[in-house]
């Protein structure tokens, strides 16, 4: 009797070693990303004023315009460079966005964002950054 209990524990434990082992965690993948807001420009990685040109691609039929215009680019980067983004890694992806905004800085991509995504970074969905990006579109020729 004492050795078949013996045997009960000993497989027990492996068990639950086992089990323990096949666990997955996200906490590794989510070091250093908290759900604080953080400024719109903090994404940026330098001076956000030095942008020289903007993409914006339609997510609804894929028209890239294109703008350097920089009284333009001023006054929509005035708009959005406080607005508070929180980034949640946990968001399931989306499929389609309204617009794809690419800044750039002497022909170098800088900082790429949708209205749920910053730099390929899923955050909470932004209404009002959606709103910008669609005044953008509309203001570009």
């Amino acid at each position: 009797m004492n050795k078949y209990l013996f045997y009960i524990v000993i497989c027990a434990s492996l068990l639950v070693l086992i089990l323990s082992g096949c666990q997955t965690s996200n906490q590794s993948d989510m070091a250093g990303v908290s759900k604080e807001s953080k400024e719109l420009e903090a994404f940026y990685p330098s001076n956000i004023t030095q942008v020289d040109s903007i993409e914006i691609m339609s997510g609804d039929n894929g028209t890239k315009k294109i703008t350097t215009d920089q009284a333009l680019i001023q006054e929509w980067i005035e708009k959005v460079r406080h607005l508070k983004i929180v980034l949640d890694p946990d968001r399931e992806d989306t499929t389609g966005v309204l617009f794809h905004v690419t800044l750039f800085e002497q022909g170098r991509g800088m900082l790429y964002m949708t209205p749920t995504d910053i730099d390929h970074q899923r955050m909470e969905p932004h209404s009002e950054l959606a709103d910008r990006m669609t005044e953008l579109y509309d203001s570009i020729k």
